[in-house]
């Protein structure tokens, strides 16, 4: 089974532009290093939001791309949420076998993700899932449940935002002050996860910038 995914979003954000050129030649010659800025990197990704290292649609999405012949039916597009999760349930599911509850003497922890074989294979068209998703990288977050999505950002700890992905892909509207009730289900729902899975307070680890002016200009 060959399975194609990209990397998430454009790449992007000023400060990395520090690193633009280490040599004199052209982009691509050994030594170069390139990167757009981040305007350029939102309008590569429109109409979806933002880019790589954030939370947004912009960010975080990618294609899945199947090939198995006799079990991956060809020449579809289907819809729904996959996640990385996913593909060792897929894999598992399509090897045959099961995923091992005790390994070497040891317990396993439980497989999260599901099977996305029903989809592949054109049992269903639509990637069905009963429970959320969750994302965290240095203190951006997002819960993905069912059209929901709840995003919170590092540098604004405190607030959340709540868009409905079946009608604003592109996460335009903030619906947080309309759907109070929700955006607390959704933050305790992500403290569970959270919790369950050791996800350290970005607080926590957040770098420290202890250097002079004269040390950062070097």
């Amino acid at each position: 089974m060959i399975i194609f995914l990209s990397d998430n979003g454009a790449q992007g954000g000023n400060n990395l532009r520090l690193y633009t050129q280490r040599t004199s030649g052209p982009v691509g010659s050994a030594g170069s290093y390139e990167v757009q800025n981040s305007n350029w990197s939102q309008t590569g990704n429109s109409p979806l939001r933002n880019y790589k290292g954030t939370p947004y649609e912009g960010g975080i999405s990618a294609p899945f791309i199947a090939w198995l012949p006799g079990a991956v039916r060809a020449g579809r597009i289907v819809k729904g949420t996959g996640h990385l999760i996913d593909i060792a349930p897929t894999l598992y599911e399509v090897a045959g076998v099961k995923y091992p509850a005790v390994y070497n003497g040891f317990k396993a922890n439980v497989l999260p993700g599901q099977s996305l074989l029903p989809v592949l294979s054109g049992k269903t068209d639509t990637v069905s899932r009963k429970d959320a998703i969750y994302w965290e990288r240095g203190g951006n977050l997002a819960v993905r449940w069912g059209k929901w999505k709840l995003v919170q950002l590092a540098n604004a700890p405190k607030k959340y935002e709540l868009y409905d992905l079946s009608a604003d892909r592109a996460e335009n509207n903030d619906l947080s002050k309309q759907h109070p009730q929700l955006v607390e289900q959704l933050k305790h729902q992500y403290e569970e996860w959270a919790l369950k899975n050791d996800v350290v307070d970005y607080s926590r680890l957040r770098p420290q910038n202890n250097f002079s002016a004269n040390e950062r200009r070097l």
